[in-house]
């Protein structure tokens, strides 16, 4: 019994993408799809198992590439064979990899909330530095008219006094 295997042009058609977009998924994913003699992709049923579930991912639950490699990472025991081909998943993995790709977004969602907050307050410690640097020089500038009023005075003030001393 023999595996039947697709051309690119045949799984672009079947799943309604262009070829470009299944390249793309097979390198950003880092999928494992067997190639011919000559280099051609040749697709086989549980490659396009793993397609169909990476675009329900995609379409249907608004993951994004990382999210989704980060879940198939998380699913997948990684073959030591070269040419092995990605498993088909049935509904328990993918149920799987929907809740690991939701923790994935969440956490992503919480250290960009996170980040946001320490821009905040970077930026309100930023303002209350630059008034201060700003009083600081508005003191100093007052500290040296006056030590110049007094300094022009005939009479030495309590400020030249201190400083003689």
């Amino acid at each position: 019994m023999h595996d039947i295997y697709y051309k690119i042009g045949e799984v672009s058609d079947m799943l309604g993408i262009e070829p470009y977009t299944l390249r793309y998924l097979e390198s950003t994913l880092k999928l494992k799809i067997r190639r011919d003699e000559r280099g051609e992709r040749l697709y086989s049923d549980a490659d396009l198992d793993t397609l169909r579930l990476i675009l329900q991912l995609k379409n249907e639950k608004g993951l994004n590439t990382t999210a989704i490699k980060l879940a198939l990472e998380n699913l997948n025991e990684n073959s030591d064979s070269p040419n092995a081909s990605p498993q088909v998943y049935n509904h328990v993995d993918f149920v799987e990899i929907f809740t690991v790709a939701r923790t994935i977004m969440q956490q992503n969602d919480e250290i960009l909330v996170q980040n946001k907050q320490m821009q905040e307050r970077l930026q309100e410690l930023e303002k209350k530095m630059s008034a201060a640097e700003q009083k600081r020089e508005e003191k100093i500038t007052e500290l040296i008219a006056l030590i110049k009023y007094d300094s022009e005075d005939k009479k030495p003030g309590w400020l030249a006094k201190l400083m003689r001393k």
